[in-house]
């Protein structure tokens, strides 16, 4: 049996933010935390019990070991890291507003360690080591070289019968939609498991309608039979060959928003490897819910928890 469930991998980089809903301008203080997209899809997965491993390439220096001890220390393991000794560690800023003030992310990743990553840095054997290889299109947008190390770990993955998912995870300040579109619609023809907004289908590939008509859409473009669109508060839906899926979002108080997509697509992926997609949705609705209402871009819930959750059980004080 593989020693891994899923593998991931991707860049994780620092992420600091005024306290409260500060505006960096004003700040004295930022706290200091971890969030990558890949990375908090394996932390979600861990809380689930499965055994997951995460690489990405790291500085040796104090804010690279910072980001593989906080990954490390929730489950995952990072024994594949590949550690440089020069470089710069990316890092981004989170100003959480208040509405009508939407929250405002900032990047400054550029020419990070993450984004020097080229394909013949990898062991690509070492993808034998797992069942599933998960997969997002943030990575791809850093360089290159990333988008080569993407496309060949699908393709690696596919050779040696493991199973891929891939959420399509668009973020326009990294690049263009056309440029996004050509490079990932390659990845995608490799993917069993398709995830994606509405607001990216459209964006990215100019698809438009109901979520189950995007979701079809896909399928017919790409082959793929696995496919999962979420719709904000209208829900999602997967889409299992010629078999509908759905699931209304749950109401959630909201104290960090950012990584939900990330929690949500961990509790897909958990019901995909045991055949049961639909139970993966009612699990990715909840684990996103749980996530909105943590601080950080982390899910930390136990299983019981989260099962209860998508379960409908009221919320209550635990005693």
């Amino acid at each position: 049996m593989p020693q891994f469930d899923v593998m991931t991998f991707g860049e994780t980089m620092l992420r600091l933010s005024p306290p409260g809903f500060g505006r960096i301008e004003m700040a004295d203080s930022f706290e200091v935390r971890v969030g990558g997209s890949e990375s908090n899809t394996a932390v979600a997965l861990a809380q689930l019990g499965r055994k997951v491993s995460w690489w990405s390439k790291l500085v040796d220096d104090p804010l690279g070991r910072r980001i593989c001890q906080d990954i490390r220390r929730w489950g995952v393991d990072v024994s594949n890291v590949i550690w440089t000794p020069t470089g710069r560690t990316g890092l981004y800023f989170v100003e959480f507003g208040a509405r009508p003030r939407p929250h405002h992310v900032h990047y400054d990743r550029a020419g990070s360690a993450a984004s020097t990553l080229e394909p013949n840095e990898i062991d690509w054997s070492l993808i034998e080591a797992s069942r599933h290889l998960h997969l997002t299109g943030i990575t791809p947008a850093l360089s290159e070289g990333c988008a080569k190390a993407v496309r060949t770990a699908a393709k690696e993955a596919r050779k040696r019968s493991l199973s891929v998912s891939f959420d399509v995870n668009y973020r326009r300040k990294l690049w263009p939609p056309d440029h996004a579109r050509s490079v990932l619609s390659e990845i995608i023809l490799d993917a069993d498991l398709l995830l994606c907004p509405v607001a990216d289908a459209e964006e990215v590939f100019g698809l438009t309608g109901s979520a189950e008509q995007i979701a079809r859409e896909f399928q017919q473009r790409f082959s793929t039979q696995n496919v999962v669109v979420t719709a904000g508060k209208d829900g999602s839906i997967a889409l299992e060959g010629e078999v509908v899926h759905k699931a209304d979002a749950l109401e959630s108080f909201e104290v960090d928003r950012v990584g939900g997509g990330d929690a949500f697509d961990a509790g897909v992926i958990d019901g995909y490897l045991d055949g049961e997609l639909e139970r993966g949705l009612r699990f990715g609705v909840a684990m996103a819910a749980i996530k909105y209402t943590i601080p950080g871009d982390q899910l930390i819930a136990t299983r019981a928890e989260i099962e209860a959750i998508a379960s409908g059980v009221p919320a209550r004080i635990v005693r």
